[in-house]
């Protein structure tokens, strides 16, 4: 075999090689604590130290504050009454992923960033991939899940009740969590790539076997099955609520709102509840509540976006196999892949108010019976 450290690649001092017939492989089991080596370099022979003290500075910062942020979303959304629904189970879902990845992930590669080195077993260089494609893909999963059920809300709406029924949401979690495991099988059993170390990368991934590897499948549906997805249903969307504006103003005075529609309705003197189920009104109705969808529809849109964005430069290193060649654009790949796992918390309580007040809640309980309600809001934005 060959010692990485050794002057003479080709020595046999810390690897086992095994040949039959015209199949050759190394056994890595002894081999990995030199891993990290090349030549008298390490890992990331190519990479500036700064800036690979840098990244992994700020994966522990990611780290510090993606459990943080996550796990208090977890308790607030969790604790809401109001918000106690299928998006917000989606939500929670994808949160959960995230701590996973910022309380196990994360700091595994920020001390392989610090250390330029592999140093801890090949057991956990098979558990470190598993674990991050798995969250990963369970955060994927998640906002597709969202994507899909404010879709059913307002195209369908007469199908909502019985299919986001508790029962069904749990199920739907579950098979979230279920595929995304079973994607990584293939590799994890060697029947399609495998997981192990990756010295071109400096980190554990999914690699070639025989010649082939599910890496990049996993990356275009990564990319392509989301894509497909919000193109779909945000079109047919927009078309429907397009189509009841247009309705409601051929149809009835320029009401826009609902509190519009009340103030015209005590000037006449009539009361709601006598007129409530004019044809006007239901339309009206619809119309306000579709406004109220839509702003959640922003909200995960603004986060399909974040994710596509962290993950676009390193997806860009992985399709080409540009590592060696731009490894700043590397480390930034990284970075952005980390980043997305904490920046949704804050998308939350930027854009929602409904969220904000369930985190204000969450610290500041005294302050619940003097926060305002808006009782008109159905979608808990």
């Amino acid at each position: 075999m060959f010692d990485l450290t050794s002057d003479n690649p080709l020595s046999t001092d810390s690897w086992d090689y095994v040949s039959s017939g015209n199949n050759t492989t190394l056994d890595v089991s002894q081999g990995l604590q030199k891993f990290g080596t090349h030549g008298n370099n390490t890992i990331f022979y190519k990479y500036p130290s700064e800036l690979m003290d840098f990244a992994a500075s700020i994966f522990i910062i990611f780290a510090v504050v993606g459990v943080f942020g996550n796990l208090v979303s977890i308790l607030a959304l969790s604790k809401c009454r109001k918000l106690r629904n299928a998006t917000t189970a989606f939500i929670v879902n994808l949160c959960v992923a995230d701590l996973l990845f910022c309380s196990f992930s994360m700091p595994l590669s920020a001390l392989t960033f610090l250390e330029r080195d592999w140093n801890y077993g090949e057991a956990l260089c098979k558990l470190f991939p598993l674990v991050r494609y798995s969250n990963g893909a369970v955060s994927l999963f998640s906002v597709i899940a969202i994507t899909i059920n404010r879709y059913i809300l307002i195209v369908h709406p007469k199908m909502y009740r019985e299919m986001y029924k508790p029962r069904n949401i749990g199920i739907m979690i579950a098979i979230m969590w279920i595929a995304a495991l079973v994607l990584l099988f293939f590799p994890l059993f060697e029947v399609w790539g495998r997981l192990g170390y990756d010295s071109k990368v400096g980190t554990c991934t999914i690699l070639k076997m025989n010649g082939s590897s599910p890496k990049m499948t996993l990356y275009i549906i990564a990319f392509g099955l989301p894509s497909v997805v919000f193109l779909v249903c945000y079109s047919r969307i927009f078309w429907v609520v397009h189509q009841a504006a247009k309705r409601v103003r051929n149809t009835s005075p320029d009401y826009s709102t609902i509190s519009d529609l009340v103030t015209f309705s005590a000037k006449k003197g009539v009361f709601w509840r006598n007129y409530r189920h004019s044809e006007m009104n239901k339309e009206k109705v619809t119309l306000w509540r579709n406004k109220q969808e839509l702003k959640v529809l922003k909200l995960m849109m603004v986060i399909f976006i974040t994710f596509i964005l962290c993950y676009f430069p390193v997806t860009f290193v992985k399709i080409f196999k540009k590592e060696d060649d731009l490894p700043i654009l590397n480390v930034i790949g990284y970075m952005g892949v980390y980043f997305s796992n904490i920046i949704n918390p804050v998308i939350y309580i930027v854009m929602s108010i409904e969220y904000r007040k369930a985190y204000i809640e969450l610290f500041c309980p005294s302050l619940k019976k003097n926060t305002p309600t808006n009782t008109n809001s159905s979608s808990g934005i």
